[in-house]
């Protein structure tokens, strides 16, 4: 029975393993057993050639390609470091006879044998068209795709295959020097005859290879061997490969792409052309680092989520992604056997490591000691502000790396809240709590319980451990009621931007209670802490309302309502004799805070200090408050001039503004324009 092994989330069978003698290595010391490359034999220095140009190959040359041919097509098996280890057919041509443009042949790397397999397996999945390759700085992915493009020419008969990248200067570029380059330096057995100028800057196109045993009649060296194929570069335009029928595409550097060019739209009209009926016939490579989010990023992003494999049996893009950490497979911590030294190294690979890296560019021994996860977390410690992004950006530790910092609006520290994110994400099922608040015995206006449930159903959310004080919390006076609890907690919220009574449509409401301070003296993990998140969006106006009342009774706290679009929410407050929870600025006439711009300044700015305080000391334990990977919502990608998509930054951070103006004793003097700043960047 063969192997199985997974590779990012997909199981992958290897072919059945031949006997140990029949592999590459057998009865070599382990240390002695990795890749080598093999060189051409001496006698290929020379080859005969009839009058229409084919080789005519000796006996002895045709039985080498013969061998080299069937390699190229169904992998090679080879002992590295005692271990039997299986590479597929590109991979072989990749290491063997590609030749990169820095006129070198690549090392190899067990993050690229990983690739490969993973590239097969969907390669063999019929409803997939391409993969989605998010990497590092010179990952070589370009150059393993440029790879890929002519091994389709050579071995598949009548192939088109064609690439771009993000300018067409680009697509010069990598066709010149990598795929023009690459064939050039093929040996003759594996290089189909050029029906086109040789030195051509713009396509390859090669005829049926007729390769002959000298003084016989023509034969193929096999059957499949490439025949009336083409592979060309284009500019990116949306029409560039939008007709005809595509073998192989190679589309470079998606996520920096122009806005001219819309890559998600590219990719729609460009997967027209990789089937037949349904029938597959093409296949596509788009690896990328990402750009700005406002400059081909947010495209990217986009194509990356609907290509999502793990969470779709068929995604939506027909495409599948593939992401390695930049620690893996990082130059200068790769062993003598092609093996990443992510953990500080055994001292045979420090030898090694020192012996071969060390002098080149700045790596020292002190730094290979570390391994390269540790290496490239120091290099951050030592960076700030735009040079730690860009750190970041070129070599992203997770996949949500390469689309933090896009955003260039962002107001805030995009590298600190991305560590915030991490440690929300690891701690959100330990501490926060899911649920509804409801009636007591269905009576409204009495006390409010609350009722646990799935995260689907709530539309609350709450620190597990967090109780609130006993004793009353709302009192009655005549008609009125008052909250008790108004000096320790407060609140605020962002309702619906329109029509409230379209369930299900639109944006949601968003609204927090903060604990302004804690009652146990030996407990201040709760102090600032937002000890109550709402979101969602009732079918009615009159439902989302009484949530809000709800919400003031549980707490027994103050609330503090977005003025412009309200609703009609305050009023329902003063309607059903609670208005004492409303909150008025100042001597303002009427409750609520205006949206204004000098109160956004003032909104950005309290996030900031929050974020710098509050935040570093692990009191933001909502993740989607701080990024939502599925939606535009969260403080990363906040934007105070587009907040259409910000529910949960504008509710909570009228939140935060209730605070202040609490703290400000309400005075007249103490208003936002004191907070009148300059954006970080804005």
């Amino acid at each position: 029975m063969s192997e199985t092994i997974e590779i990012y989330g997909s199981i992958v069978s290897l072919p059945e393993k031949p006997q140990d003698e029949l592999i590459y290595g057998y009865g070599k010391p382990k240390e002695e057993q990795f890749w080598i490359r093999e060189e051409l034999p001496k006698y290929f220095e020379q080859v005969e050639y009839d009058k229409d140009g084919n080789a005519l190959l000796t006996l002895q040359q045709r039985q080498y390609a013969l061998e080299e041919v069937r390699r190229c097509k169904q992998g090679f098996w080879f002992f590295n470091n005692g271990v039997p280890t299986y590479i597929t057919g590109k991979h072989y041509f990749y290491l063997q006879w590609w030749k990169l443009e820095d006129d070198i042949f690549a090392d190899y790397r067990d993050t690229d044998r990983r690739y490969f397999l993973f590239l097969n397996h969907w390669e063999n999945t019929f409803w997939c068209l391409g993969i989605v390759r998010g990497k590092k700085r010179r990952e070589g992915a370009t150059s393993q795709a440029t790879s890929n493009l002519v091994y389709e020419c050579i071995f598949y008969k009548n192939s088109f295959c064609g690439l771009t990248s993000k300018t067409q200067i680009d697509a010069k570029s990598a066709f010149t020097n990598m795929v023009s380059f690459g064939y050039r330096q093929l040996p003759v057995f594996l290089k189909p005859k050029q029906l086109n100028n040789k030195d051509s800057v713009s396509e390859l196109v090669f005829a049926h290879k007729t390769v002959e045993i000298r003084g016989g009649k023509g034969s193929t060296i096999d059957t499949d061997t490439g025949h009336r194929s083409k592979v060309d570069y284009r500019a990116p335009t949306l029409n560039a490969y939008d007709s005809g029928r595509l073998s192989r595409g190679l589309f470079d550097e998606m996520g920096k792409w122009g806005k001219e060019t819309p890559a998600s739209t590219f990719l729609s009209i460009v997967s027209k052309t990789l089937v037949k009926g349904v029938k597959r016939v093409g296949f596509i490579e788009c690896p990328s680092t990402s750009n700005a989010m406002t400059n081909g990023g947010e495209e990217f992003k986009k194509i990356w989520d609907n290509a999502n494999q793990n969470k779709y049996d068929k995604t939506p893009n027909r495409l599948v992604k593939y992401f390695t950490p930049s620690y893996d497979g990082y130059f200068g911590f790769i062993d003598k056997h092609g093996l990443s030294v992510i953990e500080p190294p055994t001292d045979e690979q420090k030898k090694w490591l020192v012996e071969n890296f060390v002098g080149i560019g700045d790596l020292t021994e002190e730094d290979i000691k570390l391994g390269a996860r540790q290496y490239l977390i120091n290099k951050r410690k030592d960076l700030e502000g735009t040079a730690l992004e860009e750190e970041i950006r070129m070599n992203p530790f997770d996949e949500r790396e390469m689309f933090m910092l896009r955003n260039t609006n962002c107001h805030f520290d995009a590298v600190l809240l991305s560590e915030l994110y991490d440690l929300a994400k690891s701690r959100e099922k330990e501490v926060v709590e899911y649920g509804n608040w409801t009636w007591k015995d269905g009576m409204p206006y009495t006390e409010a319980v609350w009722e646990s449930c799935s995260k689907e159903f709530a539309r609350w959310q709450r620190p597990k451990n967090f109780q609130i004080p006993e004793g009353d919390k709302v009192k009655q006076y005549g008609n009125l009621f008052f909250p008790s609890n108004d000096v320790q907690f407060v609140s605020g919220v962002d309702p619906f931007q329109n029509s409230i009574v379209e369930s299900g449509q639109g944006s949601k409401a968003c609204s927090g209670v903060i604990n302004r301070y804690n009652t146990d003296e030996n407990d201040s993990f709760y102090d600032k802490m937002f000890v109550s998140k709402y979101l969602a969006r009732p079918a009615t106006a009159p439902l989302f309302h009484m949530d809000m009342v709800l919400q003031c009774f549980a707490y027994g706290c103050q609330l503090l309502v977005e003025a412009k679009m309200d609703g009609g929410l305050r009023d329902f407050f003063i309607n059903n004799n609670c208005e004492p929870f409303l909150i008025r600025i100042g001597d303002k006439a009427n409750y609520g805070i205006d949206p204004n711009a000098d109160n956004k300044v003032l909104l950005v700015n309290l996030w900031e200090q929050y974020i710098l305080t509050h935040g570093k000391e692990g009191k933001l334990i909502y993740p989607l408050v701080i990024d939502d990977p599925d939606g535009r919502d969260g403080l990363i990608k906040f934007n105070v001039n587009e907040t259409e998509h910000s529910d949960r930054i504008m509710g909570l951070g009228w939140t935060l503004a209730a605070d202040y103006y609490k703290r400000a004793n309400f005075k007249k003097n103490n208003k936002a324009t004191e907070f009148n700043t300059i954006f970080r960047r804005a």
